[in-house]
Protein backbone atom coordinates (compact mmCIF):
# COMPACT_ATOMS: atom_id res chain seq x y z
CA UNK A 1 0.00 0.00 0.00
CA UNK A 2 1.39 3.40 -1.02
CA UNK A 3 1.26 6.02 1.72
CA UNK A 4 -0.09 9.50 0.83
CA UNK A 5 2.67 11.73 -0.55
CA UNK A 6 1.42 14.65 1.55
CA UNK A 7 -1.07 15.11 4.35
CA UNK A 8 -4.44 15.72 2.65
CA UNK A 9 -5.55 19.35 2.76
CA UNK A 10 -8.84 18.27 4.29
CA UNK A 11 -7.03 16.68 7.24
CA UNK A 12 -5.31 19.78 8.64
CA UNK A 13 -6.72 22.19 11.21
CA UNK A 14 -6.79 25.73 9.77
CA UNK A 15 -6.46 28.15 12.69
CA UNK A 16 -6.76 31.30 10.57
CA UNK A 17 -9.96 30.13 8.90
CA UNK A 18 -11.34 28.80 12.18
CA UNK A 19 -10.94 32.15 13.95
CA UNK A 20 -12.89 33.89 11.21
CA UNK A 21 -15.59 31.24 10.88
CA UNK A 22 -16.34 31.04 14.61
CA UNK A 23 -15.32 34.48 15.86
CA UNK A 24 -18.79 35.09 17.32
CA UNK A 25 -18.67 32.04 19.61
CA UNK A 26 -15.00 31.61 20.51
CA UNK A 27 -14.91 34.19 23.28
CA UNK A 28 -11.50 34.25 24.99
CA UNK A 29 -10.33 31.34 22.83
CA UNK A 30 -10.20 33.78 19.91
CA UNK A 31 -6.89 35.14 21.21
CA UNK A 32 -5.22 31.75 21.67
CA UNK A 33 -2.13 30.95 19.58
CA UNK A 34 -2.65 28.49 16.73
CA UNK A 35 -1.60 25.45 18.74
CA UNK A 36 -3.82 26.43 21.65
CA UNK A 37 -6.76 27.08 19.35
CA UNK A 38 -6.36 23.65 17.79
CA UNK A 39 -6.43 22.11 21.25
CA UNK A 40 -9.58 24.11 22.03
CA UNK A 41 -11.17 22.81 18.84
CA UNK A 42 -10.23 19.22 19.64
CA UNK A 43 -11.57 19.38 23.20
CA UNK A 44 -14.59 21.66 22.76
CA UNK A 45 -15.27 22.87 19.23
CA UNK A 46 -15.29 19.45 17.58
CA UNK A 47 -17.98 18.10 19.89
CA UNK A 48 -20.01 21.28 19.39
CA UNK A 49 -20.21 20.71 15.65
CA UNK A 50 -17.49 23.05 14.41
CA UNK A 51 -15.67 22.39 11.15
CA UNK A 52 -11.85 22.32 11.43
CA UNK A 53 -11.17 23.88 8.03
CA UNK A 54 -13.04 25.12 4.94
CA UNK A 55 -12.74 21.75 3.20
CA UNK A 56 -14.81 19.75 5.67
CA UNK A 57 -18.43 20.59 6.53
CA UNK A 58 -19.14 19.08 9.95
CA UNK A 59 -22.84 19.90 9.93
CA UNK A 60 -23.35 18.39 6.48
CA UNK A 61 -21.41 15.28 7.40
CA UNK A 62 -23.47 14.66 10.52
CA UNK A 63 -26.67 15.12 8.54
CA UNK A 64 -25.66 12.62 5.88
CA UNK A 65 -23.53 9.97 7.59
CA UNK A 66 -25.61 8.00 10.06
CA UNK A 67 -22.60 5.92 11.08
CA UNK A 68 -20.78 9.06 12.20
CA UNK A 69 -23.81 10.35 14.08
CA UNK A 70 -24.17 7.03 15.88
CA UNK A 71 -20.46 7.05 16.72
CA UNK A 72 -20.76 10.53 18.20
CA UNK A 73 -23.81 9.49 20.21
CA UNK A 74 -22.03 6.51 21.75
CA UNK A 75 -18.81 8.53 22.22
CA UNK A 76 -16.76 6.47 19.80
CA UNK A 77 -15.98 9.71 17.97
CA UNK A 78 -15.87 13.32 19.12
CA UNK A 79 -17.01 14.59 15.75
CA UNK A 80 -17.93 13.75 12.20
CA UNK A 81 -14.47 14.94 11.22
CA UNK A 82 -12.83 12.34 13.44
CA UNK A 83 -15.03 9.66 11.88
CA UNK A 84 -14.13 10.89 8.39
CA UNK A 85 -10.40 10.86 9.12
CA UNK A 86 -10.58 7.33 10.51
CA UNK A 87 -12.89 5.57 8.07
CA UNK A 88 -15.39 7.83 6.33
CA UNK A 89 -12.85 9.23 3.88
CA UNK A 90 -13.08 6.04 1.82
CA UNK A 91 -16.69 6.53 0.70
CA UNK A 92 -18.39 9.47 2.42
CA UNK A 93 -18.89 13.04 1.19
CA UNK A 94 -17.14 15.65 3.38
CA UNK A 95 -18.87 18.67 1.83
CA UNK A 96 -22.24 19.29 0.26
CA UNK A 97 -20.63 20.08 -3.10
CA UNK A 98 -18.19 17.20 -3.30
CA UNK A 99 -19.15 13.57 -3.77
CA UNK A 100 -16.49 10.90 -3.39
CA UNK A 101 -18.61 8.39 -5.32
CA UNK A 102 -19.22 10.85 -8.15
CA UNK A 103 -15.59 11.95 -8.42
CA UNK A 104 -13.97 8.54 -8.66
CA UNK A 105 -16.12 7.83 -11.71
CA UNK A 106 -14.67 10.79 -13.64
CA UNK A 107 -11.65 8.90 -14.97
CA UNK A 108 -9.73 5.63 -14.88
CA UNK A 109 -6.95 7.32 -12.92
CA UNK A 110 -9.41 8.22 -10.16
CA UNK A 111 -10.41 4.77 -8.97
CA UNK A 112 -9.48 4.05 -5.33
CA UNK A 113 -6.66 1.70 -6.34
CA UNK A 114 -5.27 4.16 -8.90
CA UNK A 115 -5.39 7.02 -6.39
CA UNK A 116 -3.59 4.90 -3.82
CA UNK A 117 -0.84 4.11 -6.30
CA UNK A 118 -0.45 7.82 -7.04
CA UNK A 119 -0.07 8.61 -3.35
CA UNK A 120 -3.48 10.18 -2.66
CA UNK A 121 -5.53 9.18 0.35
CA UNK A 122 -8.86 9.43 -1.45
CA UNK A 123 -10.66 11.20 -4.26
CA UNK A 124 -11.11 14.39 -2.26
CA UNK A 125 -7.38 14.56 -1.58
CA UNK A 126 -6.72 14.34 -5.33
CA UNK A 127 -9.49 16.80 -6.17
CA UNK A 128 -8.24 19.51 -3.84
CA UNK A 129 -4.63 19.16 -4.98
CA UNK A 130 -5.07 18.43 -8.68
CA UNK A 131 -8.55 17.81 -10.03
CA UNK A 132 -10.18 21.10 -9.08
CA UNK A 133 -7.44 23.09 -10.84
CA UNK A 134 -7.86 20.90 -13.92
CA UNK A 135 -11.58 21.63 -14.08
CA UNK A 136 -12.72 18.12 -13.17
CA UNK A 137 -16.16 18.15 -11.58
CA UNK A 138 -16.42 16.90 -8.03
CA UNK A 139 -20.19 17.13 -7.82
CA UNK A 140 -23.11 17.25 -10.23
CA UNK A 141 -24.27 20.55 -8.72
CA UNK A 142 -20.96 22.41 -8.98
CA UNK A 143 -19.85 23.36 -12.47
CA UNK A 144 -16.42 25.06 -12.24
CA UNK A 145 -16.89 26.84 -15.57
CA UNK A 146 -20.17 28.39 -14.42
CA UNK A 147 -18.62 29.41 -11.13
CA UNK A 148 -15.77 31.13 -12.97
CA UNK A 149 -18.33 33.39 -14.61
CA UNK A 150 -19.63 34.59 -11.24
CA UNK A 151 -16.61 34.61 -8.93
CA UNK A 152 -15.45 37.95 -7.65
CA UNK A 153 -12.51 39.49 -9.46
CA UNK A 154 -9.48 41.06 -7.79
CA UNK A 155 -10.23 39.57 -4.38
CA UNK A 156 -6.68 38.37 -3.82
CA UNK A 157 -7.67 34.76 -4.42
CA UNK A 158 -7.42 34.65 -8.22
CA UNK A 159 -4.88 31.82 -8.15
CA UNK A 160 -7.28 29.42 -6.44
CA UNK A 161 -9.14 26.75 -8.37
CA UNK A 162 -12.90 27.43 -8.68
CA UNK A 163 -13.97 25.03 -5.92
CA UNK A 164 -11.26 26.17 -3.50
CA UNK A 165 -12.26 29.76 -4.21
CA UNK A 166 -15.89 28.89 -3.55
CA UNK A 167 -15.00 27.46 -0.14
CA UNK A 168 -13.78 30.88 0.95
CA UNK A 169 -16.66 32.83 -0.61
CA UNK A 170 -19.81 34.09 1.09
CA UNK A 171 -21.87 31.03 2.02
CA UNK A 172 -24.99 32.76 0.70
CA UNK A 173 -23.56 32.98 -2.83
CA UNK A 174 -25.60 29.98 -4.11
CA UNK A 175 -28.75 32.00 -3.32
CA UNK A 176 -27.80 34.60 -5.91
CA UNK A 177 -26.15 32.70 -8.74
CA UNK A 178 -26.50 29.28 -10.34
CA UNK A 179 -23.51 27.04 -9.65
CA UNK A 180 -24.60 24.42 -12.15
CA UNK A 181 -27.06 23.85 -14.96
CA UNK A 182 -29.14 21.71 -12.62
CA UNK A 183 -30.21 24.22 -9.97
CA UNK A 184 -31.77 27.66 -10.33
CA UNK A 185 -31.89 29.32 -6.88
CA UNK A 186 -34.36 32.02 -7.91
CA UNK A 187 -36.85 29.50 -9.28
CA UNK A 188 -36.35 27.19 -6.32
CA UNK A 189 -37.01 29.92 -3.76
CA UNK A 190 -40.35 30.61 -5.44
CA UNK A 191 -41.25 26.94 -5.87
CA UNK A 192 -40.32 25.98 -2.30
CA UNK A 193 -41.06 28.98 -0.05
CA UNK A 194 -40.05 27.16 3.13
CA UNK A 195 -36.50 26.93 1.80
CA UNK A 196 -36.14 30.71 2.04
CA UNK A 197 -37.47 30.61 5.60
CA UNK A 198 -34.91 27.96 6.58
CA UNK A 199 -32.11 30.14 5.21
CA UNK A 200 -33.48 33.33 6.74
CA UNK A 201 -33.60 31.81 10.22
CA UNK A 202 -30.13 30.29 9.92
CA UNK A 203 -31.05 26.61 9.84
CA UNK A 204 -29.12 26.16 6.58
CA UNK A 205 -26.54 28.43 4.92
CA UNK A 206 -28.19 28.67 1.51
CA UNK A 207 -30.92 27.36 -0.78
CA UNK A 208 -28.75 24.82 -2.57
CA UNK A 209 -27.70 23.33 0.76
CA UNK A 210 -31.36 22.98 1.74
CA UNK A 211 -32.21 21.39 -1.59
CA UNK A 212 -29.43 18.82 -1.35
CA UNK A 213 -30.33 18.07 2.27
CA UNK A 214 -33.97 17.48 1.40
CA UNK A 215 -33.65 16.20 -2.17
CA UNK A 216 -36.57 14.10 -3.39
CA UNK A 217 -36.48 13.44 -7.17
CA UNK A 218 -40.27 13.14 -7.42
CA UNK A 219 -41.01 16.20 -5.31
CA UNK A 220 -41.58 18.62 -8.18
Amino acid sequence: MTEPLLTPLWQDFDATWYRTAYKDVLGEALSLPDEGLQHWYETQGAFSGHSPNPYFDEEWYRRNCSDALEGISNQTYRSGFEHYCNRGYKTQSPHYLFSERYYIKQGENLTPSALMQQGYKNGYDHYLRVGAAQGVRGHLFFNPDMYQQHRAADDGLEALAPFCHFLLADRSLPDRVALSEYFDPIWYAKAVPQSHTMVEYGYVPNLLYFFLSDFTPNGF
